[in-house]
């Protein structure tokens, strides 16, 4: 295992022809950092994971780890910032985690043949990947550029895949900690697709070929059992909040809080596979602002065109409303290390699921909630969180200010008019980023939803006031990794904005053998590197490991 560090880059530069082998951007980027990390041990700056050479199914590999970028898109460094940097908030971002009841009737994998965002081969062992990533963020020994401890876990929203109670439950099991079981339905036989016997789907118990085998998936026997065994979560040992997504707010994350959807949650037919114009027809509209009633017609359409099944019903899937939510943030089983309610105060309202949250001495966080129960799935916000906002930033002059939201900049288009909030006009990301340029202490907007790392300077000239955008990928497809992201004043009129990537902490290579929580969240994680190209998600360098320089916007 390599750790990339000035000293090795130097080391190599003495050797006869060994510069080749050092890519020349960490030749000159490198010293501008000035410094190492106090550690790399469990981040990527120590290694990090891509895939063996092969035409098909491929093991993981370790790869060097990466060092971290300096990005002066907004202010310049200065020497010697090494020696006065203070850490004064340290934040781990999990985003996009996707928890699935793989069994639910309403869900959509039918349609992964014409959208590609239908169905995953692994997304029954997300509980378990998800359990893999608290294991690493637990074993970090704080902010690998300041030392400092770490202060609180951050996640963006898409907690829960369908919206389901049992989905919410099994998600805050693993964050709290507690005995948690990945099961629906029968509780005495697996009831998806990954035993349907559908060719179009990875059956991973069957020796028969599928679409899956014929691109090298392996044969697993005992895998969805393992998969549905309850387990004992260890939880997170620090505090945490959590952000609302479109899948945390309607169905499937684009159907709208409706009836027919309820209803579907709660039956006992199940589409397994479909195929006719009404299927394509279905696909089209749910890539719209709203799906309106007319879903309903057309998966009756699929029911009678399709090839559906019955399956065991069960009351845990009904979807979740926003007073289901806080109950359940605020349950004792739930509370873990805190805090209570885990960002919503104890008299939150349902329909306003927004918070600040203060994270450390100098450092705050401020939650939005961008969805729309209109249905689509991207986002907005309404003129009265618009406005709550403006009067947070306006209290919180003598705090660094980090903003969270699930949808980025250009994925706030969805303008329809919010059910919880009749008359009231939506905006987009525009007026969004209007009402943080006018706030110097807001310096970052984190966010999520588009399951790629992006990293976006924005600078508002006339007022010289800036922030930065880091949109962090999906831990449910790869490469699932989570941000750290440190706070440090830097002593001279500026402040860094450390961003490092980590991976689960789960074994490099599945082994049929293994069965255990760690490698079922080895499975997950090298089934999503072997489902689809995974390069444009992880984005470029200087979207990962990264310091992101701004003029310091509080007085020394």
């Amino acid at each position: 295992m390599v750790t990339l560090t000035r000293r090795r880059v130097l080391q190599a530069g003495a050797t006869s022809g060994a510069l080749a082998i050092w890519p020349t951007a960490l030749l000159f980027d490198w010293p501008r950092l000035q410094g190492r990390p106090v550690f790399s041990a469990g981040t990527t700056l120590e290694s990090t994971i891509g895939m063996r050479a092969g035409p098909a199914y491929r093991q993981l590999r370790l790869r060097e780890g990466e060092a971290a970028e300096l990005r002066e898109d907004l202010a310049r460094g200065r020497r010697g910032r090494e020696d006065r940097r203070e850490g004064v908030g340290v934040l781990v971002q999990v985003s996009d985690l996707h928890v699935t009841d793989a069994q639910h009737p309403l869900r959509f994998e039918y349609l992964d043949r014409i959208n590609q965002v239908g169905h995953r081969p692994g997304e029954f062992l997300g509980l378990h990947g998800t359990n893999a990533l608290v294991s690493r963020i637990n074993g970090l020994d704080g902010g690998p550029w300041t030392g400092r401890r770490i202060d609180a876990v951050v996640s963006t929203g898409d907690n829960t895949d369908n919206q389901s109670r049992n989905e919410l439950d099994w998600l805050l099991g693993v964050l709290a900690g507690g005995v948690v079981r990945a099961d629906s339905g029968s509780l005495d036989g697996y009831e998806g697709v990954a035993a349907s016997g559908h060719r179009e789907y990875w059956q991973p118990e069957s020796t028969r070929r599928d679409a899956f085998k014929d691109r090298g998936f392996p044969v697993v026997h005992g895998l969805l059992g393992a998969a549905t065994r309850p387990f004992i979560a260890p939880g997170l040992d620090v505090p945490w909040v959590l952000t609302m997504g479109n899948h945390d707010d309607v169905a499937g994350g684009m159907l709208g809080n409706r009836q027919y959807v309820e209803d579907w949650s709660l039956g006992d037919r199940k589409i397994f596979s479909s195929h006719g114009d009404v299927t394509y027809r279905l696909a089209s509209m749910l890539k719209g602002v709203r799906a309106g009633d007319d879903a309903r017609e057309m998966l009756a359409s699929i029911v009678s065109s399709g090839r559906t099944r019955t399956v065991h019903a069960d009351p845990r899937r009904a979807p979740f409303t926003g007073a289901d939510y806080l109950a359940a943030l605020r349950d004792p089983r739930y509370v873990g290390a805190g805090p209570v309610g885990h960002g919503y105060a104890e008299d939150a309202d349902p329909d306003h699921l927004y918070f600040t949250y203060r994270a450390s001495e100098l450092v705050t966080v401020i939650s939005l909630d961008t969805t729309n129960q209109a249905g689509g799935a991207e986002g907005s916000i309404g003129s009265g969180q618009l406005a709550w906002l403006e009067r947070q930033l306006t209290t919180l002059t003598d705090q660094y200010v980090v903003v969270l939201s699930h949808h980025p900049s250009g994925s706030m288009r969805n303008l329809a008019e919010d059910p919880r909030f009749p008359g009231e006009q939506r905006h987009g990301d525009d007026e969004l980023r209007r009402v943080l340029h006018r706030h110097p202490q807001v310096v970052a907007w984190v966010n999520g939803h588009t399951h790629r790392n992006d990293i976006t300077p924005h600078r508002h000239d006339e007022a010289k006031r800036s922030f930065w955008e880091i949109n962090s990928a999906s831990h449910t497809d790869a490469p699932q990794q989570a941000r750290v992201i440190e706070v440090a004043r830097n002593g001279d009129g500026t402040i860094s904005l450390f961003t490092t990537m980590i991976d689960a902490d789960a074994p490099l290579v599945a082994d049929p053998d293994d069965l255990s929580p760690a490698g079922l969240a080895s499975y997950y994680r090298e089934l999503a590197f072997n489902d689809r190209p995974w390069h444009a998600r992880a984005g470029r360098r200087r979207d990962r490991n990264t310091e992101l320089l701004l003029r310091d916007p509080l007085p020394a």
